[in-house]
Formats: C-alpha cells, structure tokens, sequence
C-alpha cells in the first residue's frame, strides 16, 4: 500500500516537447488566490509568455523576461479560479513548439459549477503517488497552438486590435496612424505600424515594469476610432481536462488558505489597477510615474514654463493667452488646433503639432484649454521637427501636471486607458 502525502490521480507532468522551452513551478498545486512561480528555460530568447488555460480560455498569465535564456515570474491566481485541472503552457515568439505542464487549482472558499474535482480526506502520510504512464500520456498533446506569431526580434512586441468601421465610414490601414503613449512626467511616444486594416503593432524598446499607458488610432482625417490592446498570449485552450483527485490533509489545506488570505490583502492595493482620467490627487499618487526629466528627447527644450514662477489662473486657455506666446490656437478644417512658432520652428502649416499632456497626445484641444491650469507644473516646448513612425511634426508642445497621471482629465474619446506591465 503506498503512501500518499498529497496525491493527484491524473498527470503531474505533461511531455515536454522536444527542445521547447523548459517550465518548472515552485509547488504541485495551488489555492485559488495563491502566487504560482514560474521558472522557464528558453534558448534564443529574450522574452517567454506563460499562461494558464482550462477548456473555457486563459485564466491567467504573465510575461517572463530572459538573461541567457533563463528567467522567473509570477502568476497571481485569481481568487475566484474554480477547483480543477489547468493546463501551464510556455513558448516563445519565435518558436512554435509549446511546453506543457498540469496545474492543480483548488478553491476551498468558493464552490462553482465549473468544479471538476473529488476531494479525499487523509490523516497523515508522508509521500506523493504519481499517476501511471499510461494516464501521462492519455493527457498529452491536450492543447493546440492557434497563433504561429511574428518572430520576437525587435524588441517586446505589442498588438492592438482597432475598429476600423466607425459612425458608418470604412478606413484602411494605410490611413491610420496608431500609438502608445506612457503616462508619466517624462515623453515615451512612439507610433506603430497597421499589419492590415484592423491590426496595429508596436515595438516595445528600452522601456521596463507596470507602467500606465494610452492607446490610440488616429485617422488622416482626424477621427479616433476605438482600439484595445489584444493579449500577447496566444490563448493555448486545451480540448479536455482529466479529473482531479485531491487526497488532502485538513490542517495544511486551512493553513495554506490562511496564508493566501494574507497574500491576497498585502497585494490588493496593487492590484487595484488605476482607471486614468477620473483620478483625484489622492489616488493619482498610488501609482508610479516615470520622474520629470526635461531632457526627454536628450536635449533641452526651447522653451520652458515652470508654473510655480507665474501667476496662477484657472484655464489652460489663459496660461497660453497670458504667458506662452510661440503658441497659437488656430482652427483646420474647423478643428481647433494648437502650434508652435518661433525662430527654431519651420512654419509649415502642413505638419501639425504634437500636443502631449503627461505623454497623451491631445486631440481634443478644447479639453485642454478647458483644463485646470493649477494641476499643470510645467510647459516644455520642443523646437524642430520629429518624426514617430510615418508621421512628421512641426515641434512639440508637452504639459507635465504635478502628478504625472492626468489627474481629472476627461479621457478622449475612443482611446484606451490601461495599466501593462512590461518586461525586463
């Protein structure tokens, strides 16, 4: 009669595919709400996605950073994960091999329809009963890949999914100019580039950890279509799933629960991921920004405003009117739009300027000129031109606020607000 310590009657271990990315996790199963840390092993790569899936899609994921081919990252479990099986499967961009491995999430808080277990109480025993051979490999080649994605050579790739249909008129890529903005005192804009009429991609250069960001699509005529940001994870959903059974000793089950409990609540402000543009001063100052630096671009600027050496007024509108005045408000097509002039800027009507508030490009100048002028601390105007991916501007105007997270600025419209946590 073998002992059992906690045994799981089903596969432990699925068969690595051969010279795919290695996985190991740090314990044979988890609670639901517990930190799973992962440990890959990928050669020629920098960048290794890890996601746990069940028949019903990703449950969780995380993004893991490479030196010489090996790195580490944690997966917080959702609290409310049903009891069960899951599949953790690891790969690489550039590889279309897949590396597999079973998961067991069990959730003594919450019951849930979706439960495929058999609990099985013990007293005391002091060994773990892999499953036999035969039930190893009847779990194998359990999930698919759907995604043979581009190779990740230029650094973290980034996709984003845009509605190119909007208010009744069709747009093709070639008219749409798509960017990602980091939100913070210092300017990280980039542009990227329409694979076809509803797919944007970005590479990611240089930049590292959560971060808040702005997404955006940009038409040549001026309309922000809607645009989300699509998961780098190409959602490896398994076809079946065995049962668990879960041999379980009492007092460990309700020690880990405690221990998970206490996780839960130490990482629950950060979990509360910041909803941009509705901040009070309160919250903004929860999240981290990336420090002012007026040397952004590795210059500095023309011109610039630090707030607290002028008076103050109320409107962004009187700043400009009152102090800033190589800044014009003009109307194109009957859209207001703001520009730089001066003796470092070529006048040329045909490029716009670039309006950044705490690295948002502004669209909306109204909202802008409307805005609290006493949140803003300092105006850096950049002179001569620069371009970001196709497009070419006529000099930068940048509003920096105090926080550094645009604190009560109105969202503009169609542009996704979101917390992405970027790897090392």
């Amino acid at each position: 009669m073998r002992n059992r310590m906690i045994s799981l009657t089903a596969a432990m271990v699925l068969a690595l595919s051969s010279m795919a990315a290695d996985i190991q996790t740090d314990r044979t199963w988890y609670l639901a709400g517990e930190a799973m840390k992962v440990s890959v092993t990928a050669d020629d790569a920098l960048i290794a996605y890890a996601e746990l899936c069940d028949t019903g899609g990703l449950a969780a994921g995380v993004v893991v950073g490479l030196k010489d081919g090996v790195g580490t990252g944690i997966i917080e479990l959702p609290s409310h994960l049903h009891s069960g099986y899951y599949v953790l499967s690891v790969y690489t961009r550039g590889d279309v091999r897949v590396a597999h491995q079973l998961v067991a999430v069990v959730n003594p808080l919450h019951k849930s329809r979706n439960d495929d277990i058999q609990w099985v109480k013990i007293a005391h025993s002091d060994s773990l009963s892999y499953a036999s051979t035969e039930e190893r490999l009847r779990a194998a080649e359990l999930v698919e890949r759907k995604d043979a994605d581009v190779a990740e050579t230029e650094g973290h790739i980034i996709k984003a999914r845009v509605k190119n249909v909007y208010e009744g008129q069709t747009y093709k890529g070639s008219q749409i100019c798509p960017s990602i903005s980091i939100i913070g005192k210092q300017i990280h804009y980039f542009e990227g580039k329409m694979v076809d009429d509803s797919t944007a991609v970005f590479y990611a250069y240089g930049i590292h950890g959560k971060l808040p960001l702005v997404l955006s699509a940009l038409t040549s005529t001026g309309v922000s279509l809607p645009v989300e940001m699509v998961s780098p994870f190409a959602s490896l959903v398994p076809k079946k799933l065995p049962h668990l059974v879960f041999h379980y000793q009492r007092s460990e089950v309700e020690a880990r629960s405690l221990d998970m409990q206490r996780h839960q609540m130490a990482i629950a402000p950060v979990k509360r991921e910041v909803q941009l543009g509705v901040n009070d001063d309160d919250t903004a100052e929860e999240g981290v920004t990336l420090d002012y630096d007026d040397k952004a671009f590795g210059t500095l600027p023309y011109l610039t405003y630090n707030l607290d050496e002028y008076r103050q007024f109320f409107t962004v509108r009187e700043v400009l009117i009152e102090y800033v005045e190589c800044v014009s408000n003009r109307k194109i097509n009957g859209v207001p739009h703001l520009a730089i002039h001066g003796r470092q800027i070529l006048d040329d009507s045909s490029w716009p300027t670039l309006v950044l508030i705490d690295g948002m490009p502004v669209y909306d100048v109204e909202c802008l000129l409307n805005y609290d002028a006493r949140r803003i601390h300092h105006i850096n105007v950049y002179g001569e031109q620069y371009t970001f991916g196709h497009g070419v501007y006529n000099g930068i105007l940048s509003f920096v606020t105090r926080s550094g997270r645009l604190t009560n600025y109105r969202p503009e419209p169609n542009m996704q607000y979101l917390v992405y946590e970027f790897p090392e």
